[in-house]
């Protein structure tokens, strides 16, 4: 799920946006921006994943200000109050954009966004990953808990967290999975 921002002075434009981004299942909060002075200080408090950024909204300093918070792993799509060309970036786009241009290109936008989400879940921790060898060699939950020294309760939560990142739900396929990426070797299999 993405936060988004929108950075815009029109309030004709924002609700435009606002109102075309309802559409969309995968973004969780939109919040506007209507204040240059503003931006870069609601960036650094919301964290969104996704900015909607009028050309003529900042300055050029504070553009820079903006690139340097915001972080590389957040996505910035480039509003222009003109027409582009038809070989624009796709991280441009213009207000006088037909309506399914303007979802093609916030859809390709939110799939990076997702991307990049989900490959920072997918990796499992150092506790996961011990835990994995566990149940891959065949131990009950209890007798986990019991060998590294915690709740039965909290192995659950691993063991949940673990099927949840890899999206494997048997304990046959977290062993496969376990010997594919050498967490266990076939002879600690009895």
């Amino acid at each position: 799920m993405a936060k988004v921002l929108i950075a815009e002075q029109s309030h004709i434009i924002s609700s435009g946006f606002l109102d075309l981004l309802k559409g969309f299942k995968d973004i969780e909060d939109v919040k506007v921006v209507t204040l240059a002075g503003d931006c870069v200080q609601v960036v650094k408090e919301y964290l969104p994943d996704l900015i909607l950024i009028n050309t003529s909204f900042l300055s050029e300093d504070q553009m820079s200000e903006l690139m340097i918070e915001k972080g590389k792993e957040v996505q910035l799509l480039n509003v222009f109050n003109s027409l582009l060309p038809i070989d624009a970036p796709s991280n441009q786009l213009s207000i006088l954009d037909a309506k399914s241009a303007l979802v093609d290109k916030i859809t390709s936008v939110l799939t990076k966004v997702e991307k990049a989400q989900n490959n920072d879940n997918e990796e499992l921790s150092p506790r996961e990953k011990a835990i994995l060898k566990e149940v891959a060699l065949g131990l009950t939950n209890k007798e986990i808990a019991e060998k590294t020294y915690i709740s039965t309760h909290t192995v659950i939560s691993h063991r949940k967290n673990i099927t949840r990142k890899l999206g494997i739900k048997t304990v046959s396929g977290l062993t496969v999975y376990a010997i594919l990426n050498n967490i266990i070797q076939m002879d600690d299999i009895s």
